[in-house]
């Protein structure tokens, strides 16, 4: 892991974000990216030249952003008792002036990204949608991890790591080298979880070969499968990390249309609505075998 990008917004949030960047920058040796989409509060003058503005304003907002991330690298530095460690993990600072969204996926592939890592916007499903989609709309689009990261939870390290995953629907061409080399980097245990809907998937459904296609995917790395049955599956997941006393959950998130989202039917905007520990979205491109037609998550039967 080389670069990873923090979308920035000033909230209790990002700063929480930045923090989980350090810990794992310090532990991976990676740079840290501090990254700020903005609007400007009035439109230039028509006399004015507007790309001048526009690039005065963003040198501005990078400057602020330094001093931000220099701030807050200090403040973890110091409570880890570690302050000159904290202080060579190397920051860059950049602003642009546009849709947050659209700037961030931008700035994943102008920058190489390897991990993005945003704060998590928790509440209701309006809410969720609303006041918190960006970050589900960078999970969807991603080429690379988003680590989506909870406003009142610190960082512990990735230790315990439950993957929640329909073996059904992982395609023999699936890619996670991704999962594989986060999970190496922290020498992570792994505990795959597949939970049925009922009695006749159980029947219907022998999960060997897929075991054995994750088993050389992920490859070198120590992991458990569980089952169990559970109709609603957010739930089934929320319970199964509490009882594992997991430090991390994966998802791989797939599109949905827009009142799928507002309603908050997704499994993926349950839990990031009621979070409990980080959640580490993998890209849908992982599955690039996408047999899926009616776009559910890959989680369940």
């Amino acid at each position: 892991m080389k670069t990873i990008l923090v979308p920035i917004d000033y909230s209790d949030n990002s700063q929480n974000a930045l923090a989980y960047a350090l810990d794992i920058a310090r532990i991976t040796g990676a740079e840290i990216i501090l990254f700020h989409a903005f609007y400007p509060i009035m439109t230039p003058p028509a006399s004015i030249n507007a790309t001048d503005v526009i690039l005065a304003l963003e040198e501005g907002k990078a400057r602020s952003l330094e001093d931000f991330g220099l701030a807050i690298r200090a403040e973890v530095g110091v409570a880890q008792g570690q302050a000159e460690t904290y202080n060579s993990i190397p920051m860059k600072s950049v602003a642009r002036m546009g849709d947050s969204y659209e700037m961030i996926v931008e700035a994943i592939h102008k920058y190489n990204t390897d991990l993005v890592v945003m704060g998590m916007q928790g509440g209701g499903p309006i809410n969720q949608t609303l006041l918190g989609s960006t970050t589900i709309s960078v999970m969807q689009e991603s080429p690379v991890p988003i680590l989506s990261v909870p406003e009142n939870i610190p960082f512990r390290h990735f230790s315990k790591v439950v993957f929640a995953t329909n073996l059904s629907k992982i395609p023999t061409n699936a890619d996670l080298h991704l999962l594989r080399d986060f999970l190496k980097a922290f020498d992570a245990k792994l505990k795959i979880l597949h939970l049925y809907r009922n009695n006749l998937q159980v029947a219907s459904f022998d999960p060997g070969a897929a075991l054995e296609l994750l088993a050389e995917k992920l490859k070198g790395i120590e992991m458990e499968c569980s089952f169990d049955i559970q109709d609603e599956v957010a739930e089934g997941i929320q319970r199964f990390i509490r009882q594992q006393q997991a430090d991390l959950l994966v998802l791989i998130p797939q599109r949905h249309n827009f009142m799928s989202r507002l309603l908050d039917r997704s499994v993926t905007g349950k839990i990031t609505a009621h979070p409990q520990v980080p959640l580490l979205a993998l890209p849908a491109a992982t599955l690039s075998n996408k047999s899926d037609k009616k776009g559910e998550e890959a989680v369940a039967g």
